[in-house]
């Protein structure tokens, strides 16, 4: 049989993109595009978006010099950013990618019971943690073009992140940072998650953030980017509360990139605002209910004007929760304990014949899906949802052999049926001595020696749609405002209602792990047993030979 011509040349370009050094992609020549002075000028934003939230707000204003307020509620400042890196040592964009977001978010590891605003989706939709993403042109073909399109990918990110193949100090498991580790999702996209966690961050109500201090290095390209100057208490005070860079390539030839900083400050008696050089600067009190008065004031402005807001804009939507979902580990200290998943939505969508139900799973790569017992639990009629496996599907590897940081199950269901429960089973991959994790256990003892803890995320569920071409909202404040969820457009899904994460949630597991105390001692009975059992053997052929 002959391939046809296309097969061949898909085969040698991914063969290309998966044995290509990651420097190879450095030599970037690109032309600087007519009126790139300005954005190339240094780190500034481009807008800042003040937004307070309360019953009863005093402020003050100097023109030209900022703001001063007190308000009973809390405020979230928004700053966004838009420049063109100008890097010889960039790495080459990828002709087939779209577009690559970087996302930190400190939504899940809040503890606080602030209520949200609502221009930001409530924290049971987005992990905790930083996610890097990256998604292909819709007009690349499926198959090996899109495999060798997302290997390009994989490799422009992990070398733009400045992520090393080489395996951090610490734990024997700490992640490989690398191409390697991004795993596919949706038709066209990649996805790399990292967990972080309230007490890593050092998350406390009276505390700022720096999320960027998690990420990326006091050299990397976006640590600069992020500087806005907000004073509370008498200090400049930034508690990130979420940053998004988007990058794309222009038409130039350039990487441009968006950047959005959304920070929040609880009820504080002053706080003062001084807007950035060259940024369009407002500040906005909204009203708690829809039927209060809201004002904007720019930076140059004696006097506010009254801010309009879309009918939509307090819709009982993302803001409400349509129902509760809980996640329990039955088995939680055996190799292959399950998930038992309870959803229990009331949301009604009249006319709705294509919005489901979904429920998203994370597990780190010490635990693994069985895409082949699902199926078969399918179509058994067992699982009791449909459901999507995004991840690697190597079964008998050890963990420490992994590359990929994890994996994801996403279980959906017809929005028409109100409960949803699901047992779904999970394996964990065996590890090799030794094990230099020290946790503590469920009941306070200290673990490491004969095993691990862990806490699953917890699940997001939602109500989604199909994603479609939906519009931005015209004012331009609330365009700021406007908050891409990570995994979500990358899976092609629009979140209308959310789930609650109920109180009953509880993802411990617990991992045996080998003691490295009796490593030796089992290194020498496996010899021992070996050479036992090869002698047992030729001594059987012997015998028969004779007979």
């Amino acid at each position: 049989m002959v391939r046809p011509a296309s097969s061949i040349a898909a085969h040698m370009l991914l063969a290309l993109a998966l044995l290509q050094p990651a420097h190879t992609l450095s030599n970037s020549n690109m032309q600087r595009p007519e009126g790139a002075e300005q954005l190339l000028s240094g780190p500034a934003f481009a807008t800042e978006e003040h937004v307070v939230f309360g019953q009863e707000v005093s402020m003050t204003s100097s023109a030209g010099s900022g703001w001063s307020f007190e308000s009973d509620g809390s405020s979230w400042h928004v700053w966004t950013h838009t420049s063109i890196f100008d890097r010889v040592d960039l790495p080459l964009w990828p002709e087939a990618m779209k577009e690559a977001r970087i996302i930190l978010s400190s939504s899940m590891c809040r503890t606080d019971s602030s209520p949200m605003p609502p221009f930001v989706p409530p924290r049971e939709l987005e992990h905790c943690g930083s996610h890097v993403l990256a998604t292909a042109h819709n007009d690349v073909p499926h198959g090996l073009h899109m495999a060798v399109a997302q290997a390009q990918m994989r490799e422009w990110l992990a070398q733009f992140m400045g992520w090393s193949q080489s395996t951090q100090t610490g734990d024997s498991l700490s992640a490989t940072l690398g191409p390697k580790a991004f795993i596919s999702v949706g038709n066209s996209s990649i996805y790399h998650f990292t967990p972080l966690s309230a007490r890593a961050m050092g998350l406390r109500p009276d505390s700022r953030l720096d999320l960027t201090a998690h990420v990326f290095g006091p050299q990397h390209y976006l640590h600069e980017l992020i500087a806005p100057k907000v004073m509370c208490r008498g200090k400049q005070w930034l508690d990130n509360y979420r940053v998004e860079a988007q990058l794309q390539r222009t038409t130039h030839g350039f990487v441009s990139i968006r950047v959005q900083v959304i920070s929040t400050l609880p009820a504080a008696p002053s706080v003062s605002i001084e807007p950035q050089d060259h940024a369009d600067s407002r500040i906005a009190w909204i009203g708690p209910t829809k039927n209060a008065a809201s004002f904007m004031l720019a930076a140059n402005q004696s006097m506010p004007e009254s801010l309009h807001l879309p009918n939509d804009f307090y819709a009982p939507t993302l803001d409400q929760h349509a129902g509760d979902v809980s996640i329990r580990t039955t088995g939680f200290s055996s190799f292959h304990p399950n998930l038992l998943v309870t959803a229990n939505s009331h949301a009604f969508l009249p006319e709705s014949n294509t919005c489901r139900l979904s429920t998203l799973l994370v597990l780190p790569r010490t635990y693994f899906f069985d895409p082949y017992q699902l199926r078969q639990q399918h179509d058994d009629g067992l699982l009791g949802a449909r459901f999507q496996h995004y991840g690697l599907t190597e079964l008998e590897k050890p963990a420490e052999a992994v590359a990929t940081w994890g994996s994801v199950l996403v279980l959906s269901q017809d929005i028409r049926e109100s409960q949803f429960n699901a047992t779904v089973p999970i394996h964990a991959r065996y590890r090799l001595p030794p094990v230099h994790e020290q946790t503590v256990g469920y009941h306070g003892e200290p673990t490491g020696d004969t095993h691990v803890d862990l806490t699953l995320p917890p699940p997001i569920s939602a109500v989604v749609c199909p994603a479609g071409d939906l519009p931005l909202p015209e004012n331009n404040i609330l365009r700021n405002l406007h908050v891409r969820l990570a995994l979500f457009d990358e899976l092609g899904l629009v979140p209308v209602n959310s789930l609650q994460i109920a109180t009953d949630t509880d993802t411990l597991l617990r991992m045996p792990v080998p003691s490295t105390s009796h490593t030796s001692l089992i290194q020498l009975s496996t010899l021992g047993l070996l050479f036992a059992g090869a002698i047992f053997v030729i001594h059987s052929a012997r015998s028969k030979a004779i007979k």
